[in-house]
This record gives C-alpha cells, sequence and structure tokens, in this order.
C-alpha cells in the first residue's frame, strides 16, 4: 500500500507550489517544511523578488495537513506564531487573527499552558515556553480587543505581577547580571502585558464605556499601578541610566541585537503606555460624549505635562536610533510612532512660539520615521497614509503659509481613533505626496473640507494670549487655568447627550518654562519642511540644560 501524497505533490497539482523552492541552507534542512516556509514568508520581504514567493501559502498547506493526520508537534505551533506575526506585519489583522487563535488552541490541546512546569533549564520545555509567550506578546500588540471569546488582560494579571511567577517565563538571562534577574525579553513581555490593557482601555473609550479615569476602580487606575508595579520589578541593570544607550557606539549596538532591540522595544513601549492614557483626544471625546462629566483642571494639567512629556521622548529615542544607525522592522515602533505623531499636531496649534516650533520638528521626525517602515510593512504604510490624511483635515480652516502657525485645527474623529487603534486591515487611504508635510495649497484645502464635511470632527482652539498658570501651595491644587474649546463640527459624532463646548486647559498652558522641552538644540538642525529656531528661544542650551532634560521622565 502506497502512503498519502506528499504536501508538495498536493500543493503542485493545486498550482500553489512554485517551480522550486530556494536553495535551503544545510543548518535548516533538518527543520519541518512549514517552520522553514513560514520564516521564508517572514523574512522574503526584505529580498528583491518577495512579491513572487508563495511560502505562506506552503506553510498553510503543510500546517493543515499536519492537523488533519493528528501529527502537529512543536514546530507546527512556532510555525503559526511566524505567520501570525509575519500578517500582522502586512495589515492582513483577519488572518493574523486565525494564526493565533490557531495557535493558541494547539497550545491548549499539547498542554503547554498549563504554567506549573518547574524551571529544569530542559531545552524542550524553554523552546514550549518561548513560543507560548510570544504568541501571548502578539496577543498583547496585535489581537482582538472586541468579542466574548477574547480572553480579558485581566486573567493573566498574577502571571505579570507576582514574583513566583516569573519561574513559568523562558530562562531569559540576556543583559542580566544574575541568574535572578528578570532578563531583558522577559521584561518586555511584562511591559507589553500592560499595553495590551492600554489597548483595551482605549477600546472602552471608543465605545464611550469610560470610567473616570481618577477614580481607583478606573482602568485608568490600574494600568499606571500595574505599570508601577512591574517598573519595581524591573532590575536596575535595564535602566537608561545604568545601559546609557544614548553614549554606546554604532558597532556596538549592532554586535548586541539581541539585547538591544527588547530593550528599544520596551522603552518605547513605556513611554506609548503613559503617552496613551494620557492623550487629550480621549477625554475631549468622552466629555463630548457625557455631558455630565467634569474633568479636573488637575488632572487635565498632570496628564497633558505627561502625554507631552513621554510623546517627546519617544522622538528623542528615534534620534539616537538614527544616530546608532539602527535598523528596526516591528510595525510596533511605527504604531507607536503615530500615536506620538498625533500628540505633536495636537501641540501644533500652540500659541508660545517654542512649543509651536517643537511640535513641528518633532511631527516631521514622526511621520519621516514611520515611512520608513513602509517598503516592507503593508500595515505601516495604511498607518503613514491615514495620518497623512487626518494632517490634511486637521488644517482645512487654516490658510497655512510657510510660517504654519495655526490657531486652530480639525481633529478627525475616525481617523484618530483607526491610528490610536492600529486599524489597518480595511484603511483605504489614498497617499498623499511624499515631500509634503503639511497642505499648503488652496486646491489641497478645498478638497479636504469635503472629507471634513463627510467625518466628523473636533475643532480645537486656542486663545491668543493664555495667562500662566500658576500654582499657589496656600491653595492646594486649585490653578487658574485659561480655557479653550473644544466642538464638534459633525453631528454624526457619537454621544449619550447634547453636545456642549468643553472647557479644558490649552495645550501649551502647562509646558511654559519647562527645561526639558527646549534643551538639546542640536536636535532642531537640518529638519526639512520646518524653521530653525530663532537664538533667542532655545532656552535651556549648553550642557546644564541638556542634562536636565535627560534626567527628566526617563525609564
Amino acid at each position: 500500500m502506497t502512503g498519502p501524497p506528499t504536501l508538495l505533490q498536493n500543493c503542485s497539482q493545486t498550482g500553489i507550489l512554485k517551480p522550486h523552492l530556494p536553495i535551503i541552507p544545510q543548518v535548516l534542512q533538518s527543520n519541518p517544511q512549514e517552520l522553514i516556509c513560514s520564516v521564508l514568508e517572514l523574512t522574503a520581504r526584505f529580498s528583491r523578488d518577495h512579491d513572487s514567493q508563495s511560502y505562506g501559502e506552503i506553510a498553510r498547506w503543510s500546517i493543515m495537513l499536519r492537523i488533519a493526520n493528528a501529527t502537529v508537534d512543536l514546530e507546527t505551533i512556532e510555525s503559526l506564531c511566524l505567520l501570525s506575526y509575519s500578517a500582522f506585519i502586512d495589515g492582513d489583522m483577519h488572518l493574523g487573527q486565525f494564526y493565533l487563535g490557531l495557535g493558541f488552541q494547539l497550545c491548549r490541546s499539547a498542554k503547554l499552558d498549563r504554567l506549573s512546569t518547574p524551571r529544569n533549564r530542559n531545552p524542550v520545555v524553554e523552546r514550549e515556553k518561548r513560543v507560548f509567550w510570544s504568541l501571548q506578546s502578539l496577543e498583547q500588540f496585535y489581537g482582538e480587543q472586541r468579542g466574548i471569546l477574547r480572553t480579558a488582560t485581566e486573567a493573566w494579571r498574577p502571571y505579570y505581577l507576582s514574583h513566583s511567577a516569573d519561574t513559568e517565563f523562558p530562562c531569559d538571562l540576556t543583559g542580566a547580571f544574575t541568574v535572578s534577574d528578570i532578563g531583558i525579553w522577559t521584561l518586555s513581555v511584562h511591559f507589553g502585558w500592560v499595553w495590551g490593557r492600554v489597548r483595551e482601555y482605549v477600546t472602552e473609550c471608543s465605545q464611550n464605556k469610560l470610567i473616570e479615569p481618577w477614580r481607583l476602580d478606573s482602568t485608568y487606575a490600574k494600568v499606571l499601578a500595574d505599570l508601577t508595579e512591574i517598573e519595581n520589578k524591573a532590575p536596575l541593570c535595564h535602566r537608561y541610566h545604568i545601559v546609557k544607550f544614548n553614549e554606546r557606539r554604532p558597532d556596538e549596538v549592532q554586535e548586541d541585537r539581541d539585547y538591544w532591540m527588547p530593550w528599544l522595544k520596551l522603552q518605547f513601549t513605556w513611554h506609548s503606555i503613559l503617552t496613551m492614557i494620557n492623550h487629550p483626544f480621549l477625554y475631549i471625546v468622552a466629555s463630548q460624549c457625557h455631558p455630565n462629566l467634569a474633568i479636573p483642571n488637575t488632572f487635565w494639567r498632570k496628564s497633558s505635562e505627561m502625554v507631552l512629556l513621554h510623546a517627546t521622548w519617544i522622538v528623542r529615542t528615534i534620534d539616537m536610533i538614527h544616530e546608532k544607525d539602527v535598523r528596526l522592522l516591528d510595525p510596533f515602533f511605527g504604531h507607536a510612532t503615530a500615536i506620538a505623531a498625533t500628540v505633536h499636531l495636537y501641540f501644533c496649534c500652540a500659541t508660545d512660539l517654542r512649543l509651536r516650533q517643537k511640535s513641528k520638528v518633532d511631527f516631521a521626525k514622526c511621520k519621516r520615521f514611520l515611512r520608513g517602515f513602509a517598503s516592507f510593512s503593508s500595515a505601516c504604510k495604511r498607518l503613514s497614509r491615514l495620518l497623512d490624511k487626518m494632517t490634511r483635515i486637521a488644517l482645512v480652516s487654516e490658510n497655512t503659509d510657510e510660517e504654519w502657525a495655526p490657531s486652530r485645527i480639525h481633529l478627525s474623529v475616525s481617523l484618530m481613533w483607526a491610528i490610536l487603534q492600529f486599524d489597518v486591515s480595511s484603511s483605504e487611504v489614498m497617499p498623499s505626496p511624499e515631500e509634503t508635510l503639511l497642505p499648503t495649497s488652496s486646491s489641497t484645502l478645498n478638497g479636504t473640507a469635503e472629507e471634513t464635511e463627510r467625518s466628523p470632527t473636533l475643532e480645537i482652539s486656542v486663545t491668543a494670549a493664555p495667562p500662566p498658570v500658576i500654582t499657589d501651595p496656600s491653595r492646594g491644587h486649585d490653578a487658574s487655568l485659561p480655557p479653550y474649546k473644544a466642538t464638534s463640527t459633525s453631528p454624526d459624532l457619537p454621544r449619550s447627550g447634547d453636545m456642549r463646548d468643553t472647557v479644558v486647559p490649552s495645550p501649551e498652558s502647562f509646558t511654559l518654562n519647562k527645561p526639558w522641552l527646549w534643551a538639546d538644540p542640536s536636535g532642531y538642525a537640518n529638519i526639512e519642511d520646518v524653521d530653525h529656531f530663532p537664538p533667542d528661544l532655545t532656552a535651556g542650551n549648553g550642557p546644564e540644560g541638556f542634562s536636565t532634560w535627560w534626567n527628566f521622565g526617563y525609564f
């Protein structure tokens, strides 16, 4: 009796397989075909002829045949993990979720989710742990946030906050000083879990389910508590002031990429968490949708300072990445950059010239960095187009010129939610000219006016000359804050009551006299599409100002 036809024969008969597979190095030939093809599917995007490959289809056929024949092994789950990541990079969120869900189901069948195996340094056990937590990490960064079948992030809380649960993670001594220290890969997974909670929080905000963030039972408060708890577990050996990434030579970073890549992701994750939960858009929309929601001045002041600080740190980290000549491939870096860009766009309408110029420069850096992912990531390419379109709509009412000093901007509600939630599956956005940072022609503005009428927008207006914020300690936190209006230009904005003007602090009222904003003037030089800072406005020049900035707000 002859055996069943091989996978290659089946694929050849259906026309899926190309005339020949590439030459596979000897070191890989001992691995199953689905694992080899999954690796090629993930990496072929960097080759010149990647469009002619169909490695993903071959891997999928092989995986399904193994499932049908009940011959699933660890390599099958690893293949699904790689295919899921590849699909997310391509922006095919549905296919990525399919691979991810199937991988989790096979983990359950193989009992890999029973996290009680002692750390015995068994290579097979460590490999099982690594693939399981890799799938969990993908779920945190790209998984579906809606639906009753979704596993709530709260269910994972004991594994990330309990010290005894650290033994359930794979052995990771990368960059650790002692065996008891948490390795950088494991630590980045810990912070990734908090990022998953933040994504859940943004989903709640988009569905008008926001609980006042200053309440103890709010997701906002829980995120800050969990973030602080995990930060408290982080060994000192991974801290910014200890590793001194800004002082490392480019060749030093390249030689130790296994450490610096997860370290950079940890930094982006940490800053993105604090940027996202303090994003002014979330609370402006919430105040529009909940007429009885009164946001205290102290919360606005703190959250506005935090969001600008950490969005600025994302840009400064991008500067260091360029300086070290590091190439990043994870689309999460692009997503984090797009989120920071929306913050800098918001502060571009500040009347304070220093803050406006700084925001213009940082916004330009974010857009340029995000475009660098477009060559290999369709997801980031769509995200970049969403940001371009939102920029055009933001300035539709402004007759912009070379100075670009808008007194108001329009924030597209739908585009902002799409960027914050990484909704790139069905983003059919026409590309804008690569060299155009901001709309400057009347034809562009006229064409965008129709988009503004069709899409709900928030109009953000600032006062012409806001008074400085003065806090009197004798009066506690009660301070007189200058107002600005956030009004809706469309009746289609989701709301639970009548729309109303919302009085909240102006973007620049929290940032005057902040030395960390104006330090390191060299970061503003040689930037295209923006003007140089006037000499008398670069407060904090010199080594003292530079040191002040770098010693504030880092992890």
